[in-house]
């Protein structure tokens, strides 16, 4: 933590001060009001779809809070530190194969317990050109880029440091999954029906899986030391799904993200359990707040 001189914070003003004495209630509030207030306007006064308006969602929410609060809390040289770990990219091929391999192969055998998902392999190489494409373009302007600076970079220290790592990575999840709500209002996002029943039960599956998700999310951030770029590649590789190009005819539906909900579940027991619950954090570490 940056210790502000006393006669520099005496002379911000209020709304600064007040920021920067409750950093974390000011990122969630910074992240979910202007985020909601402008999907709100979108989605039900002006009804303009889902791409492109909702790209700008994210880099008014967390990613804009998370510089506002750091920037209130910790001035210039707390930017200067979430600016590095945005940038931290050397970290180790290991990490890399994790998230680049380990991580899609994982979300294709989830595909396998689904009906005839396992007779429908058969990968298509004229649709990479497609798939490229819309990773690159999600992962750019899309939710990643504009998410992963405050859920993983800002939020994910200080919560830890709040709650310690099992129970700060628990809020964090339910916080992530809150903060896409409106987007269930646009039928066909995540499987949301044209009425509330219909949307219930895939935002219920939907918050789960971020919750569930939010675990290796955190061992990944702890184990690489805060590397931005590999927590935004990870969550493209959730946005983007491999299926059209070696499960061509299976649909991206709700019983495959219930599926995944299950295996990212035993996947969060498993890293509590073999972490004892430290999630890859080090015994001693530098207090956040």
């Amino acid at each position: 933590m940056v210790h502000t001189p006393i006669r520099a914070r005496a002379e911000r003003g209020p709304l600064v001060r007040a920021v920067a004495a409750r950093p974390l209630l000011s990122f969630f509030v910074l992240s979910f009001v202007p985020s909601f207030a402008y999907e709100l306007v979108v989605i039900l006064v002006l009804r303009l779809p889902l791409v492109p308006w909702m790209f700008a969602a994210p880099f008014i929410g967390p990613f804009a809070a998370a510089f506002a609060v750091t920037a209130a809390s910790e001035g210039r040289e707390g930017v200067r530190a979430l600016l590095r770990d945005l940038w931290r990219w050397r970290v180790g091929g290991r990490w890399y194969a994790l998230v680049l391999l380990g991580l899609p192969a994982l979300l294709m055998l989830c595909v396998l317990p689904l009906p005839g998902a396992a007779a429908a392999f058969g990968p298509v190489p004229e649709e990479v050109p497609a798939w490229v494409f819309a990773f690159a373009l999600v992962l750019v302007v899309g939710g990643p880029l504009g998410e992963e600076p405050g859920w993983r970079n800002f939020a994910t220290p200080r919560l830890q440091a709040r709650f310690g790592p099992v129970r700060g990575t628990l809020v964090l999840g339910v916080m992530w999954g809150l903060w896409h709500l409106p987007l269930f209002m646009i039928e066909g996002y995540n499987h949301a029906g044209g009425g509330l029943g219909a949307t219930v039960v895939p935002y219920l599956v939907f918050l789960g899986f971020t919750v569930a998700i939010a675990f290796p999310f955190t061992w990944l951030y702890n184990r690489t030391g805060g590397s931005g770029p590999l927590a935004v590649l990870a969550h493209t590789f959730f946005n983007v799904t491999l299926l059209p190009v070696l499960f061509p005819g299976v649909s991206n539906d709700l019983r495959y993200e219930a599926v995944q909900l299950a295996a990212f579940g035993l996947v969060a027991v498993l890293l509590v359990t073999a972490t004892r619950g430290r999630l890859g954090l080090a015994p001693i570490v530098g207090r956040r707040s």
